[in-house]
């Protein structure tokens, strides 16, 4: 009998795919196949290489364990795409990855892979949803608010942002989306913040090969330069059939959830350390590791975890990849959204936050993303700035920017 023992690194690459023609059965559930369009497959192309460039900016922090979402940022940046045109149009097409679609056509792949994620397993829980509040009082453009609607199936609703609790009506629905597991996203509505494009994905599927809760034990896990650690150890049921591949740097291993349609990826290095295999970590040699995979009778051990990573603000990561003219006040900017004259706007934050729960059942797992719209200034009424906080200032002349004194004001008890 073989066996294979998964010995995790301190960090380990996790994926949650859907292979769409692997043809496998788990009892009378027969998952809904069909041939994927041209432009279904170039969106999920498109998704893959933002993943994979997504993943190369997480691992730039050396994090130990993070567990992020890409599929709902991807989704979230091509909503935002929508309100621009021209050259800043592009730029969001280039950075996600849209090689050779129109907007249109990018969003009609996203509709319609969407589609097809939530149906293929009438066995695995996926919701994909969209959200948009808008400042009240402001008019949405009819075109945008339209694509928003067929195209990403989005809620649109003007909110009193003013009002304290505002932003808990968005925490309440993200939460609503991901089956409580994330909460209390937002902190708070700067006044500065025109419009929230927000997406949330959940995901619960059981293994279909299960772990007997009998055997799982305390069992120790190896980090990179360290000691071991205890952690409770799964093991399967019995011998199962597991897709196994890879490369002479790579071990690959596909764990199915319930008709197969949907796996977690498992990578790990045949030896040396785990970021040693970063290069080989491409949207071509995962196509070809799962094409490729043979299977193989296995007895399966792999940690039971539960993991939680929220990112603040993603505008380095993203800038990194090539999104930064959104970032920045600019007057085409979000030239879409709104009816009327704006001071420029910018995306002043992308938020976002994921879990995922693995157990002897199943997996369980969510991802929210919230892009912030904001102004350079309010469009109407008066302006109120208080400077209620440390501050640099400066003595200049404005014809020649001569600066003649600059001074930093943090503590005026101390004066």
């Amino acid at each position: 009998m073989r066996k294979i023992i998964l010995s995790f690194s301190s960090l380990f690459m996790l994926f949650v795919s859907c292979n769409p023609l692997m043809d496998t059965d788990i009892g009378p559930v027969e998952p809904n196949l069909r041939q994927m369009t041209a432009t279904e497959t170039e969106m999920v192309q498109s998704n893959a290489e933002f993943a994979i460039r997504f993943f190369q900016e997480m691992e730039k922090e050396n994090l130990e364990n993070y567990f992020t979402g890409p599929f709902s940022i991807h989704q979230a940046l091509s909503m935002a795409m929508n309100g621009n045109e021209g050259e800043i149009l592009q730029e969001y097409l280039d950075v996600l990855a849209y090689h050779g679609l129109s907007k249109e056509e990018a969003n009609q792949a996203v509709k319609s892979l969407t589609t097809y994620l939530k149906e293929v397993d009438p066995k695995v829980k996926v919701n994909i949803a969209n959200g948009i509040w808008y400042r009240e009082g402001l008019s949405v453009q009819v075109p945008f608010k339209s694509a928003m609607e067929t195209y990403y199936d989005a809620n649109i609703s003007a909110l009193d942002f003013n009002e304290p609790n505002a932003h808990q009506v968005i925490n309440n629905w993200i939460a609503s989306q991901t089956n409580d597991l994330i909460k209390n996203m937002l902190d708070g509505i700067p006044r500065e913040a025109v419009m929230y494009l927000v997406n949330a994905i959940y995901f619960k599927g059981d293994w279909k090969y299960q772990f007997d809760p009998q055997k799982t034990k305390k069992e120790p896990f190896y980090p990179e330069n360290a000691a071991a650690v205890q952690v409770d150890m799964m093991e399967s049921k019995g011998k199962v059939g597991l897709k196994i591949g890879g490369n002479e740097k790579v071990n690959y291993l596909e764990i199915p959830y319930s008709t197969g349609q949907y796996q977690m990826t498992i990578l790990q290095p045949n030896s040396g350390s785990l970021d040693g295999i970063l290069p080989e970590i491409t949207a071509e040699n995962l196509m070809f590791w799962s094409e490729n995979a043979r299977e193989a009778s296995v007895i399966l051990k792999m940690p039971k975890f539960k993991m939680k990573h929220k990112e603040n603000d993603l505008r380095v990561k993203l800038e990194n990849m090539g999104l930064i003219t959104p970032f920045s006040p600019n007057s085409d900017n979000f030239t879409k959204i709104f009816e009327g004259t704006f001071p420029p706007m910018l995306i002043s934050r992308v938020i976002h936050e994921a879990i995922i729960e693995v157990d002897e059942k199943g997996t369980e797992a969510a991802a929210a993303t919230i892009i912030e719209i904001g102004l350079t200034s309010m469009p109407s009424g008066p302006t109120i700035i208080t400077l209620d906080k440390p501050y640099y200032f400066l003595i200049k002349e404005k014809s020649s920017g001569a600066i003649l004194f600059l001074g930093k004001l943090g503590s005026p008890d101390k004066l």
